[in-house]
């Protein structure tokens, strides 16, 4: 077994970073499909969030799949956040591996770099998932600390046509909505209207920015005009314009608007007007990132 060549790029990466505090970061895979089916072709992008502070330069980590399952191939690092690379991803289809080692000159700072993407075909009916192991994140605070805190693994059903068409159905459904996932410490989830993909909406701070982000544009007048809202914005959020992007989620249940005002109200809101749901039935619906 050859020895990691990681500790050389981690130097390498130390000596040029200055020394500063840093906040968790995470590695993640959306792939914009819950319910897959066979012989269809899937793309996953493998993802970093360097979670504030100072930000992230290296990353190694294992991706485990089930090669009975999943057929992986076409692995691209054209838009990768990272330049250098001890490793480039590489598939072991024996073993059901993917693994990679490599970083940056400088820091990254975001919430959903991509690292590489591949593209995955299921064989045979049944449950899948992309699976993260061994991993380390590096901060670029100059002392090559493993910052990563957490893991998001993807999870699909392989099914038919009609059990992939009954996921969009279920998709469509709750369109707008925030989902708790209630066997997962409640975290959040917001199925966005005009892609009916879900997005993790993470700490206080992150849901804030990502619903700001899909947020639409509209007037101050527009916004304070209704009581309930039309069905061409109901579930969206709409950002005031006028009033320095104030944001207001319209909740799909009622078609009232919320004023999400800072973090922990936004966080507030979503917990309150969120519906719970458990795993099976959101591994069916689409997960992407911004």
């Amino acid at each position: 077994m050859k020895p990691s060549r990681f500790p050389y790029l981690v130097l390498a990466l130390i000596l040029f970073q200055p020394g500063k505090a840093y906040a968790g970061a995470s590695l993640f895979n959306t792939s914009g499909s819950g319910v897959c089916q066979v012989g269809k072709t899937h793309t996953v992008h493998v993802r970093i969030n360097s979670g504030g502070g100072v930000g992230i330069n290296a990353a190694e980590s294992t991706l485990r799949y089930d090669p009975k399952i999943l057929s992986v191939k076409n692995i691209n690092v054209k838009d990768s956040v990272f330049k250098l690379w001890i490793k480039k991803p590489e598939i072991n289809a024996k073993d059901g591996l993917i693994s990679f080692s490599g970083g940056l000159p400088a820091a990254f700072k975001g919430s959903a770099g991509t690292l590489f993407t591949f593209d995955i075909s299921p064989l045979k009916r049944g449950p899948a998932s992309i699976a993260f192991s061994t991993s380390t994140v590096l901060s670029a605070d100059g002392t090559g600390k493993n910052v990563l805190v957490e893991t998001r693994d993807s999870k699909y059903i392989v099914g038919t046509s009609k059990e992939y068409y009954d996921a969009q159905a279920l998709t469509k459904k709750l369109s707008g909505r925030i989902l708790l996932q209630v066997e997962k410490n409640g975290e959040a989830w917001y199925v966005y209207p005009n892609d009916l993909k879900r997005y993790f909406l993470g700490r206080p701070d992150d849901a804030f920015n990502i619903m700001r982000r899909l947020g639409l544009g509209a007037t101050h007048k527009y916004i304070m005009s209704y009581k309930t809202y039309p069905s061409n914005v109901v579930g969206k959020i709409l950002l005031d314009v006028e009033k320095n992007g104030e944001a207001y989620y319209i909740n799909p249940v009622d078609k009232k608007g919320y004023y999400l005002g800072r973090p922990t109200d936004a966080f507030r809101i979503m917990r309150e007007k969120g519906l719970g749901i458990n795993n099976a039935t959101l591994d069916k619906i689409p997960d992407w990132a911004i």
